[in-house]
């Protein structure tokens, strides 16, 4: 029995913890390849970027990259590390001093691109113009009344509002509990297969009557040990 639990248990957590990492994922908005910023910049401009689609619900992308890129390389860019449809990423291409940027069509009437390369362009560092560049962002959605419908939740946001489901509170709780029924449905079935029997005092119970027959016998000596004993003289007696 305590066999099984410390199973349930093990299964559990492995399920509870990988959950966890799943809901803990942060999803990414500022891309750097030519490592023009510190680490410690780089999660401050992350932490900017998730607060704004949080409030908002817009994804605001930033690229900085010495590559060759076009219109396609910003959309492929924002396609791939987010489904969300409002949104916009610009990209600097340093080796060609070259600006392009994707905006998804239902913020195209939200954002003004020129605005936002200006705040980039009006900064002599790169911290500093992306930083500028997520205020503008920033300032343009709060002036934004658009309503942003949330096709998970079919629940009604404006820029005013938090979108629920980005809670990552209720995320984890949400997670673990799955991951505790999963444990539980996994353990339970396995051990459904089981057949309990009890302990017997000899094995009569595992064999048929008359299945055992013994035709030869014999004994083996592993060791002889031999005593002497010296038998005594007798005496002539004249």
């Amino acid at each position: 029995m305590i066999k099984k639990l410390l199973t349930i248990f093990l299964i559990t957590s492995i399920c509870t913890c990988s959950s966890i990492s799943v809901s803990a994922y942060t999803q990414q908005y500022v891309f750097d390849y030519e490592n023009a910023l510190s680490y410690d910049e780089v999660q401050e401009l992350e932490s900017t970027a998730q607060q704004i689609e949080n409030e908002y619900g817009y994804c605001v992308m930033f690229c900085i990259t010495d590559e060759e890129t076009d219109e396609n390389y910003a959309q492929n860019i924002y396609d791939t590390y987010t489904d969300n449809e409002n949104g916009i990423i610009f990209v600097h291409d340093t080796e060609s001093e070259m600006y392009h940027y994707y905006v998804t069509e239902s913020a195209k009437s939200t954002f003004d691109f020129i605005k936002m390369q200006d705040a980039y362009d009006s900064n002599n560092s790169y911290f500093g113009g992306i930083e500028d560049y997520y205020a503008v962002a920033e300032n343009l959605l709060s002036y934004d009344n658009t309503v942003i419908e949330d096709v998970n939740t079919d629940v009604y946001t404006t820029g005013d509002e938090t979108d629920s489901s980005k809670n990552p509170v209720k995320t984890i709780i949400l997670c673990i509990a799955v991951g505790m029924a999963m444990g539980f449905i996994i353990i339970f079935a396995i051990a459904s297969k089981n057949k309990s029997v009890r302990m017997q005092t000899n094995a009569t119970v595992y064999t048929r009557p008359g299945s055992f027959v013994v035709t030869g016998s014999y004994d083996n000596f592993l060791y002889k040990n031999l005593d002497k004993t010296p038998k005594p003289k007798q005496e002539n007696k004249n």
